[in-house]
């Protein structure tokens, strides 16, 4: 597997601004997840609603293929995309994201999907294979925009992280998480 596409195309309303090109420590969030993704995968694409947001990267865009803002649509676009059969899904918001998670995910890959696992599912942290674009379509027509609701109907694989890298799974959603990846960040 040498492809991954990192999600972006999230509004960041509970974050109050554009929480992925919220710089930490001199780097953007989506900055610090696509060089992580760039670390393991030979081919890594951003999936977004806007090319020009990300361009400071020199990565390439794959704009998403509707207008709605769900995750589910971001997996589609990058489904649809890819030209593997299975792709890593990362999303944007994981500014603690390691290197050594993302190989853990995949050294314990089963079909059709594995995702990672702390005490919730993350499921944009995972693999995906390219057979569950129907089942995504299906579901985005009838405005079932659940990603969970869809992995049970599929069947999937939980990677359960270990302890000392869970870290790297906290997601940027509310100034309250900044605080916490601050903290975190600071410790490391």
């Amino acid at each position: 597997m040498n492809t991954c596409y990192v999600l972006a195309g999230g509004k960041s309303k509970r974050f109050g601004e554009d929480k992925l090109l919220y710089e930490i420590k001199g780097k953007k969030v989506i900055e610090r997840v696509y060089e992580t993704a760039k670390s393991v995968f030979k081919e890594v694409y951003i999936v977004a609603k806007d090319r020009e947001k990300f361009s400071f990267l020199n990565a390439p865009v794959v704009l998403d293929e509707f207008e709605e803002s769900a995750s589910i649509i971001g997996l589609y676009t990058a489904l649809k995309h890819a030209k593997e059969e299975n792709v890593f899904v990362l999303s944007g918001d994981l500014p603690l994201m390691k290197k050594e998670t993302v190989l853990y995910v995949l050294e314990n890959f089963k079909e059709p999907v594995s995702v990672a696992k702390t005490e919730k599912l993350h499921t944009l942290v995972g693999v995906y294979s390219k057979k569950l674009l129907e089942k995504i379509e299906e579901r985005i027509k009838k405005g079932d925009y659940r990603i969970w609701a869809l992995l049970k109907d599929v069947g999937y694989n939980e990677v359960e992280i270990p302890e000392e890298l869970r870290y790297t799974l906290l997601n940027m959603n509310t100034k309250e998480d900044l605080k916490r990846i601050l903290a975190i960040e600071n410790h490391y």
